[in-house]
């Protein structure tokens, strides 16, 4: 896809979301990658509170809804003490058994491997803790690494969820990702929505398994992409910012927000038909298949795709004439 390709598809992206979900920038914005990322760029300290907060919030999002994630963290700090890194590093794990999992239990934002991701964390905040008693800070952990890939938060979060010298347990490239997302780099995570809009976007091949609908439409989960599928994932991402002139948060945010539950959830037939931008017919019959639903809601959605698809187009190579209005379309 030209750069060219890719500045049509956030076009439509954009008109997608602004047709569909007004407030969606607001969305993107309060989800805290943004403040986080000019917290990171003004060159503001991270405590070590700070850094494990970031890394819990990365963690518990894992086989989890984003919505109940949220709906905990007004609370998330006091269950663990102000995120003191120290005192989680110290943490027996009987008390996740007895208080963690029923505290998260109770209010519905439990996870099948909430257990085990927890326990994991005690080993994750003793390296932290360590780490940042020798060197004076556990965000040293994560800025170290990213300069080590030569300032590429892409690659960070592809060694740090592949190399077992620095890997923390449970957690693979797409929450090392999230987490240096959380701290505050401007890297895309590769999780199940994104890797399924690349795949239709034809931005990644051989990611067939993740092309299908089966983990919307029947709750069975397609077996994990490789980390170097994931890398090319955040890579495709990347790419589109960079065509654009966005933050690679915007852009990975709006792809979130097109395929998640908490988004618009659209099926891969739509994802592909934002795509191919090119195809009229295709287009057409997308937006007619959302105004079924509300037809004043999102009539404005195709007036808004119309004029995209033919505003660069040269006189004479309009997809859509005004004087063929009633007549050819």
């Amino acid at each position: 896809m030209t750069s060219m390709d890719k500045l049509t598809l956030w076009r439509n992206i954009e008109r997608c979301l602004d047709a569909r979900k007004p407030t969606w920038r607001e969305q993107i914005a309060h989800f805290g990658h943004t403040k986080a990322n000019a917290r990171r760029e003004a060159d503001e300290a991270w405590r070590d509170n700070d850094v494990f907060e970031a890394l819990v919030v990365a963690v518990l999002s894992n086989n989890n809804d984003w919505s109940k994630v949220e709906s905990v963290l007004p609370d998330l700090g006091k269950l663990l003490q102000g995120f003191d890194l120290r005192a989680y590093a110290k943490l027996p794990e009987a008390d996740v058994v007895d208080v963690y999992l029923p505290w998260f239990t109770t209010r519905k934002a439990g996870s099948m491997t909430l257990k085990r991701d927890l326990i994991n964390l005690i080993e994750t905040a003793e390296r932290l803790a360590r780490y940042s008693r020798e060197r004076g800070t556990a965000d040293g952990y994560f800025t170290s690494l990213v300069r080590e890939c030569q300032g590429d938060p892409k690659q960070a979060a592809f060694r740090l969820g592949t190399d077992p010298s620095i890997k923390f347990p449970s957690v693979g490239v797409p929450l090392a990702a999230e987490t240096l997302r959380n701290l505050g780099f401007d890297v895309a995570k590769p999780d199940r929505h994104v890797m399924r809009a690349v795949g239709c976007f034809g931005l990644v091949g051989d990611l067939g398994v993740w092309s299908t609908d089966s983990d919307l439409r029947t709750g069975n989960n397609p077996p994990n992409p490789t980390p170097r599928r994931h890398l090319a994932a955040m890579r495709a991402v990347e790419e589109i910012a960079t065509s654009v002139n966005e933050s690679v948060i915007l852009v990975d945010g709006a792809i979130w927000l097109l395929c998640a539950k908490g988004g618009l959830n659209l099926s891969n037939e739509d994802l592909e038909q934002l795509a191919n931008g090119g195809s009229a017919d295709g287009l057409i019959a997308l937006v007619e298949s959302w105004m079924q639903d509300d037809p004043d809601e999102q009539r404005e959605t195709l007036a808004c795709l119309i004029r995209g698809l033919d505003e660069n187009r040269p006189p004479g190579q309009k997809l859509f004439p005004k004087e063929l209005k009633g007549r050819t379309w």
